[in-house]
């Protein structure tokens, strides 16, 4: 038994050849693949350019799913590039998953870039971190009661473009602002004793964006 079992371990040896390496066939594959990971890269410039637009006019999902469609039939539009031409014969599916993904990035990246400034401000200034006498106040609500007299509001204006403008309103009467830095604004505003006052604060950017604030500023008596 101990005979056949080494003979059969022998034979079972002899049988098993490592298959012959074919460099050729391995250099036009990997040279192959090299081309198309630069062409994805190129092609995915016009993709973003066109996601661009359609995000302009309103509809960003429908650019967004728009870009996954062309990532999943990212294949089928290699073959339709009239130039340059790259033979994707070799490649298997797996190839394509990661070309796939850079692919999937790399028009991500660009649509992204090209929706910032300098190409486009698609974004409106943000106010926050309004505070009334150091005391946070939300949107659309009556701040806590400060002592009459002189108030203090401080509060933040957030611009990734040009901030063109800004004001700070008490009952439509405009109020100086301070510009204290760091995106950081101050109005001093002097009140009577026991009133609500409506206050609007306003941001406009270099594109037309405008935002706004509102609260009621309460003193007691």
């Amino acid at each position: 038994m101990v005979k056949a079992a080494k003979k059969r371990k022998k034979e079972e040896d002899e049988a098993f050849a490592i298959p012959e390496f074919d460099e050729r066939a391995y250099m036009t594959k990997e040279i192959a693949a090299a081309k198309l990971s630069f062409l994805i890269i190129a092609l995915a410039v016009p993709v973003a350019l066109a996601l661009y637009g359609i995000t302009v006019v309103g509809v960003p999902i429908v650019a967004f799913f728009l870009g996954l469609a062309v990532t999943f039939s990212l294949p089928r539009v290699v073959r339709l590039v009239p130039w340059p031409k790259v033979d994707t014969s070799a490649l298997e599916r797996r190839d394509w998953i990661g070309h796939g993904g850079t692919f999937l990035f790399s028009w991500l990246a660009f649509w992204i870039l090209f929706l910032n400034v300098p190409f486009v401000d698609v974004t409106a200034p943000v106010i926050s971190d309004v505070r009334v006498n150091g005391v946070a106040v939300d949107p659309g609500v009556q701040s806590p009661q400060v002592p009459p007299g002189t108030v203090w509001v401080n509060f933040t204006i957030f611009e990734n473009g040009e901030l063109r403008d800004y004001g700070f309103t008490v009952l439509g009467t405009d109020v100086a602002v301070q510009a204290l830095g760091n995106s950081r604004y101050s109005a001093q505003v002097s009140l009577p004793p026991s009133v609500s006052r409506r206050v609007v604060i306003t941001a406009g950017d270099g594109a037309g964006h405008v935002t706004t604030f509102e609260f009621d500023l309460a003193t007691g008596s």
